[in-house]
């Protein structure tokens, strides 16, 4: 319980008790990954999820083999989750809402100052411009 072998995870990220992850497909082939352009072969045997900055799990959320998970998202939910996951998504299946972004900037000052660590205002602009930008799933 609570495997996330394999898996790249970016910084300030949460991962609720028991988030677990598959690193290896049933059938023992590569692991294709999400990308704006399309489905890509990793040429991987075992690769867990790939999970953005600042990305919330809650209890028990189960991700699929190559998961992509965008910045800022907060999944929930005993569900498997889908393949892709937008930056910015909140919630527990498809369709998912939008983290409201002053919400996230609280939390991710809350998360941050219980570490020692001020958000500062250049990583208030970065965090801005990934929200504006953000992709969505087709």
């Amino acid at each position: 319980d609570g495997f996330v072998g394999h898996s790249y995870v970016g910084r300030w990220v949460n991962l609720g008790a028991g988030t677990i992850t598959s690193n290896l497909k049933n059938t023992y082939g590569t692991v294709s990954l999400w990308t704006p352009t399309g489905m890509q072969d990793t040429g991987l045997q075992f690769l867990g999820a790939m999970i953005g900055d600042h990305v919330k799990t809650g209890i028990g959320v189960r991700l699929t083999t190559g998961t992509v998970i965008g910045a800022g998202a907060n999944v929930f939910g005993g569900s498997v989750m889908p393949k892709v996951i937008p930056p910015f998504a909140w919630g527990d299946a498809p369709p998912f809402g939008t983290h409201e972004f002053a919400k996230f900037l609280v939390t991710a000052e809350r998360m941050m100052q219980r570490r020692g660590v001020a958000l500062t205002d250049t990583s208030r602009a970065h965090l801005r411009a990934a929200y504006a930008g953000r992709w969505t799933v087709e």
